[in-house]
């Protein structure tokens, strides 16, 4: 690349990583919001919120370096604009297409990081992260469940307590249940208890041992007690949220062996990213292009509305195709076809086709 080709790559990578930061840091904290929810509701343990953070990574990047490209570029030329530095360049007969260049070096290499991240990493982050929920769910300290503190489920009709436990969450000393339900309470209170999960039906067991119950029905005088030297409870399950779509834990081989219309959306929509930076890229040439006294409060706003057009297109189309209301041949490549012909339509028509000066 020329000095000028550097100059403006420099310019527009500079601007692409500070907008990705801002956004990864927003687009985070959505998603800590709704799983400290989740958290709180008993859906996901505690102690795998670093870990789901983490595993959330790969799918936040295919969502923000599209949207981070397309801003980057805008804005950096948009500063150009405003410094009059591209009047200079032009004057010295840096022509349109001398922008190609800088413009492809920095969206084919993004492109190529979100087919990986689309393809491998985020279906087997995916994967992962129903398999350590899973496996925290076996577990009863890192379910939620800790020594010393009342834990309160089914909105207060369920209290575990427990004195101590051991390192891997299992084996327990000195536990008060009380469960109310139908009008009657009962209490128990043990000696020692083991939690365990049932291989065959994934159900969750509450052992208990050395202990007695006490149950006293709703408007009862006196009160039942038992003494039992072993009582299984079988806890309720944790209400699970939205389940990760079976189709976006799936591989590449997978998705193509499969050859169905939920199968072809899905391969469009990884695809998509990828396609979307190149196109956005070029669309934010004419997006970035300001008079001298225009301001960039008007482009910005065009900018976000055609983006927002082309994401919900592209979310439609997933839909139609998958439903088969749009031809599986089709897919969504219409979206990205008619995108690219408008923005080569804007550049011509504002006589700014690339490779005049």
């Amino acid at each position: 690349m020329t000095i000028l080709q550097r100059y403006i790559f420099k310019e527009w990578l500079l601007t692409l990583l500070a907008v990705s930061v801002v956004l990864y840091i927003v687009l985070m904290g959505v998603f800590l919001g709704e799983l400290l929810n989740d958290i709180a509701d008993g859906r996901v343990p505690a102690g795998l919120l670093g870990t789901q953070l983490f595993l959330a990574t790969p799918q936040i990047l295919t969502n923000l370096l599209p949207l981070a490209a397309f801003v980057g570029v805008m804005w950096g030329l948009g500063r150009l604009y405003r410094d009059h530095e591209m009047v200079v360049m032009r004057s010295s007969g840096f022509g349109w297409r001398s922008l190609l260049r800088p413009l492809m070096s920095l969206t084919i290499p993004l492109a190529l990081l979100l087919v990986l991240i689309s393809f491998v990493l985020a279906p087997r982050a995916a994967v992962k992260s129903e398999e350590v929920v899973e496996q925290a769910l076996r577990s009863a300290s890192l379910w939620g469940l800790q020594q010393g503190r009342f834990h309160i489920m089914q909105s207060g009709r369920l209290v575990i307590y427990v004195e101590s436990m051991d390192a891997d969450g299992r084996n327990m000393s000195n536990v008060f249940v009380r469960q109310a339900d139908a009008g009657r309470s009962r209490v128990w209170v043990a000696r020692s208890g083991e939690y365990w999960v049932d291989q065959d039906h994934g159900k969750r067991y509450l052992t208990l041992r050395d202990g007695e119950v006490n149950e006293l029905a709703a408007g009862a005088k006196n009160v039942r007690v038992l003494q039992f030297e072993r009582n299984d409870l079988m806890l309720p399950e944790p209400p699970r949220g939205e389940q990760k779509d079976e189709l976006e834990t799936r591989s590449f081989s997978e998705l193509i062996l499969a050859r169905d219309a939920a199968s072809v959306a899905e391969l469009n929509w990884r695809l998509s990213p990828a396609l979307a930076v190149i196109i956005l890229g070029l669309l934010a040439i004419p997006l970035s292009h300001a008079g001298p006294r225009e301001g960039r409060g008007a482009r910005a706003a065009l900018g976000i509305l055609v983006y927002a057009i082309y994401a919900n297109m592209l979310h439609l189309s997933k839909n139609w195709v998958a439903n088969e209301t749009l031809p599986v041949g089709l897919g969504m490549w219409w979206v990205h076809g008619v995108v690219l012909l408008a923005v080569l339509i804007w550049l011509q028509r504002q006589g700014r086709m690339v490779g005049s000066s």
